[in-house]
Parts: structure tokens; sequence; C-alpha cells
């Protein structure tokens, strides 16, 4: 099995390198850090660290990589594809106009062995796959040759990757004359909407294609219970002068709110909407492992990692807070935790309380008034709490 990954970050390198070299594949990454590709070909593999019961080291072979920076890059990269069995993307959904102009015109001159050529989008982005879709046709002169070329794919990411700097973290790099070190958790599946690939599609390890109501399920599990739940904590963590995100577990009152939006507010939204799908069992034995994950001390992560672009969190494009308050409200439930969340955002961008009205007009009418009352009481509560009174989480969660 031949692969092309462009990006080659932490979901490439500490996530898709590791499934596809499992499978037997040879992998090509595409990206334009000429340092890390000069290095991948030189090596032909390269080392993550591995988080489980402790941290391991695993080397992913073989490979090599494609500078997009470089004169000639284009033609490198169509030949790649031309014989390739599976495209993924895990640069970035701010990548998604240059990846669509680099598809397009490999697509104009080549001819692809499997075709159309199945593209797995895994970035942490809400339908990743029609956006990158959309960019492609707009590079297109003919717009209906993306049909017979591609089929994107939307995919659900869940295991937590790092990309840090040996100084960061004393860990091994990548390569031994490089500065990057990838992290990356032991989590090893990959759902992906099995609605939007064309068959037949190449297996590899993790890889679960899942039919339109079982995808939706682990699409609103990331977005809202693993998304929605890291960006709480890691606001709530920032506001209260935290580093790390096992900090906010440890911390009584933001690890009730964690819990809160996790288990009342989401799983119940969650086990609302997709009763057909799964027991409370399973369900609680998942979003109690999530919630691990999310805090673990071995794993290291960062409140600053998790509040990096916190304005995304309520905005249409992401909105893994304020969609999952507007999911929660949908299903009846209080999204009083994550109304904290987003009074938090609020806060730590210097937004006064009459401004929820703008920042959240892309909700639905009929939630939009219940939300932006719980905002206007959350954005208080936030106030008062940043100001050093320490009960005023735990009154307005009770």
């Amino acid at each position: 099995m031949r692969a092309v990954i462009f990006g080659a970050g932490g979901v490439g390198l500490g996530f898709l390198g590791e499934l596809l070299t499992i499978s037997g594949g040879e992998i090509t990454f595409a990206d334009i850090d000429s340092d890390l590709v000069g290095a991948l070909n030189v090596q032909h593999s390269y080392i993550f660290n591995k988080v489980d019961k402790q941290i391991q080291q695993v080397r992913v072979s073989p490979v090599r990589a494609i500078d997009l920076s470089e004169a000639g890059a284009e033609q490198q990269l169509s030949a790649a594809l031309a014989e390739a069995d599976l495209v993924f993307t895990a640069a970035g959904a701010g990548a998604f106009a240059a990846l669509g102009k680099l598809l397009a015109a490999a697509a104009e001159t080549t001819d692809f062995a499997q075709e159309p050529l199945n593209v797995l989008c895994c970035e942490n982005h809400h339908n990743a796959a029609a956006a990158l879709g959309e960019t492609t046709r707009q590079a297109l002169a003919e717009a209906g040759l993306l049909a017979g070329k591609f089929a994107f794919t939307n995919t659900v990411v869940a295991r937590m990757c790092q990309r840090l700097t040996v100084r960061e973290r004393d860990l091994s790099p990548v390569a031994p004359e490089l500065e990057i070190v990838i992290v990356a958790e032991s989590y090893d599946l990959l759902p992906a909407d099995a609605r939007t690939v064309a068959p037949p599609v190449r297996e590899f390890a993790g890889l679960r294609l899942l039919p339109g109501p079982a995808f939706e399920v682990w699409d609103h599990r990331k977005l809202f219970a693993h998304n929605g739940t890291h960006a709480l904590l890691a606001v709530l963590g920032k506001l209260a002068g935290h580093t790390y995100m096992y900090e906010c577990r440890q911390d009584l009152d933001i690890d009730a709110a964690g819990r809160r939006a996790m288990w009342e507010e989401v799983g119940g939204a969650l086990l609302s909407a997709h009763s057909q799908v799964f027991t409370p069992a399973d369900h609680d034995d998942f979003i109690a492992d999530l919630y691990g994950r999310i805090t673990s001390e071995l794993f290291g992560d960062t409140v600053d990692r998790g509040t990096r672009n916190t304005m995304r969190m309520i905005s249409p494009e992401d909105g893994r807070l304020s969609g999952a308050a507007e999911f929660v409200l949908q299903q009846g439930g209080q999204p009083r935790a994550l109304s904290l969340g987003i009074a938090g955002v609020m806060r730590l961008n210097d937004k006064p309380s009459h401004q929820a009205a703008e920042l959240l007009a892309h909700i639905d009418p009929w939630a939009r008034a219940e939300l932006l009352a719980l905002t206007e009481q959350a954005y208080q509560v936030i106030a008062r709490w940043h100001n050093g009174d320490p009960d005023v989480l735990g009154e307005f969660l009770a």
C-alpha cells in the first residue's frame, strides 16, 4: 500500500504514520519544513514518543518526503499521487487553500492508479472533507473533473498528539539532527465516514468505516465531548494560571466543571441523541477513559496548547464550546458548565458581556435566547471567580 500524507506534524507523524507502517504501507509525507523533509529523506524513518502506561520510542519506516516549498514539488507530488492507494491530509484547515491548488494541479495533469482517489481528511475541523473539496473544485479549470478524481472523506482523529522541541520536553527527537519532538498517546482508532469513500478502500490498522448514524456518534463525541471538554478545562485553567491540563483535574472547582460538562451535559445529550447506537454503560466507559486521557500527567498536555486560538471555540467554523452548548440545549439539557467556557473565552479576549449576542449569532434562534441568558450569568460568575471568589463556580453549577 502506498500513501501520501499532507502534513508532517503531530497527527501525521504521531498517528497516521504508525497506523500505515503497521499495515506495511510505504509513506510519502508532503510538507513545507525543509529541514524535516531533508531528515526524513536521509533516514527514511523517524521516531515518535508514544504514551501509554509509560513512554516508549516508536520508529516508523519506510518513509520519504516531498518539500512543498521547493521548485518542482508539484511534479514530485503528482508522481506520488499517481501511485497512491490513499491520501491523508493532516496539515490544518488553514492549509486547505494551498492543498486544494496542489490537488487540482495534480488532477489536471496526472492519471491516478486509483480513480477516484480517496482523500481522508484528518483535520480537527468540522466537515473538513466538504471544505477541502470546495477549495479543490474552485482551483480546477474544469470543476466537473473533481468527482472523477477525488473522494473526500471525514474522519475522527481522537489520538492526542503534540509537536514540541527538545527544550520543551527532553524526549527522543524525530531525527538526531532535529529539535522536533513528537509525543502521542496510544489510542489507535480512526473512524471514517463510509458514505463518502470510493470503493474499494485499502484497509489499514485502526481504520473503522462507519455508516452514517454510527459515524455521527463518533463525530459528536470528538467535537463536543473531547474538544468541548478539553476547551472548557483549558480556558478555566488559563484563567486560574495553571500550566498543564492535569492541574485542571487537580483543581477541584475546574474539575467539577469539566466532569459536569463531560458526563451530565454533553454525555446526557449524546445518550439522548444516539440511544439506538450505544448503551449508557458503553458510553460511561468511553467518557471516563476520555477524561483520563485529556488530563493525563504522563502525556503532559499544556493549557497553552488548548488555548492557542480561543475565539474559534465559539465560532460557527469550530464551535467546540458554542456548538456543544447548542447540542445540549437541543437535547433538553442545561449547558451551565459549557457556558462558563464561553464566558471564559470572552474574558480571555477582553470581550464585554453585551457582545455575547454578536458572538453567538450563529446559534439557532430557538436556543440562542437561553444560551445568552446562561452566558450572561456565567460571565459574572467568571469575573468573580477570576477575582478571587473561590465558591462562586460551585454555586453556579449546583
